[in-house]
């Protein structure tokens, strides 16, 4: 009997193993968590540690002496050229991508630009009002500013923990978001969407992993004194950015749920309230959503049972927007 419980169970572990290392290897989903110190807080700031290399989400990312990400190997800026400062959250930081395959890292070897990635998870509209100034006064050589901005910065909690705070919000009364809501599973979902693929395909489809973040983020575009906020730390942004006669340009990356409804006009609700403040505000805003909906396979623009950060091919497509629609040259 204990001969048929041992066998059994190897079995069952080798199932297991053997399906972790297919899921790895065939790169179908990505591990969600990152190394010890990756980050440090500063004035209520999250920035990326410095000189360092370490895991974020399966994959190897380096930085320099700021904190910005750059390439694995062989890289150093060029003074001579004209400098970018990028701006966003873990979108345009490219997580789950090699920074190689991000958009910033084929701009670089297309333009002749130097591209600073001040991205980190977590930022928010607010931060960038707090950077902008920040990069100014420490870059002041640099006038051209990108801002990438994504339907959840509009949350006014901030830090790059933030959303591991949050109890997941859902509709769905599921078996499975019932119990990850609970104290104890919390804790191993922190350890395990850092160490299994299983895991984490499993969660992302039990709990509806693409549908769940985009209600989850809708609410907060109902609310008026939110957009009103919203609307006010955006006006901030742009008049420090005309005082000190700073280029910054904004884009808006949509969710997955969105494209893969092709812009559905009752999903766009965000984008159309966006907009609106920025031609309120009388300020340009470059909103790729319905580029992104009129891609041919455009489930593939985001990686694999991810609300939003995009695959390689969707950094890639990024990169073509930017040049084509005059945002980089």
């Amino acid at each position: 009997m204990k001969k048929i419980i041992f066998f059994n169970l190897l079995i069952i572990i080798i199932i297991f193993l053997s399906f972790e290392f297919l899921l790895r290897f065939l790169n179908l989903i990505s591990l969600q968590g990152y190394e010890k110190n990756s980050f440090y807080e500063k004035n209520n700031i999250q920035y990326h540690s410095p000189n360092t290399v370490k895991k974020i989400m399966g994959k190897k990312m380096k930085t320099d002496k700021n904190g910005f990400r750059i390439p694995l190997t062989k890289f150093e800026y060029n003074n001579d050229l004209q400098s970018i400062l990028v701006l966003g959250d873990s979108v345009s930081f490219g997580v789950g991508v090699e920074e190689k395959k991000t958009f910033i890292g084929i701009l670089r070897n297309k333009l002749e630009n130097n591209f600073y990635n001040a991205s980190v998870t977590g930022y928010r509209l607010e931060d960038y009002l707090f950077l902008l100034k920040k990069y100014n006064k420490q870059f002041p050589e640099i006038k051209k500013y990108l801002i990438f901005i994504c339907l959840n910065d509009i949350i006014s909690e901030s830090g790059l923990l933030r959303e591991e705070k949050l109890k997941i919000i859902s509709n769905n009364k599921n078996v499975l978001t019932k119990y990850f809501n609970k104290s104890f599973f919390i804790k191993i979902n922190f350890y395990l969407r850092d160490k299994s693929t299983i895991f984490n395909l499993a969660k992302a489809v039990g709990t509806q992993n693409v549908k769940r973040h985009y209600n989850y983020i809708t609410p907060y575009y109902d609310n008026k004194i939110i957009l009103k906020s919203y609307e006010n730390t955006l006006k901030k942004i742009i008049n420090y950015s005309n005082l000190k006669k700073i280029n910054v340009k904004f884009v808006l990356l949509p969710y997955k749920y969105q494209i893969k409804r092709k812009c559905d006009p009752d999903l766009m609700i965000p984008q159309k309230k966006i907009k609106r403040i920025f031609n309120k505000l009388n300020y340009s805003l470059f909103d790729f959503s319905q580029d992104f909906c009129n891609k041919d396979n455009n489930s593939k623009l985001i990686l694999n049972f991810d609300p939003m950060h995009l695959s390689s091919t969707g950094h890639e497509f990024v990169s073509q927007l930017l040049i084509k629609k005059g945002i980089v040259n």
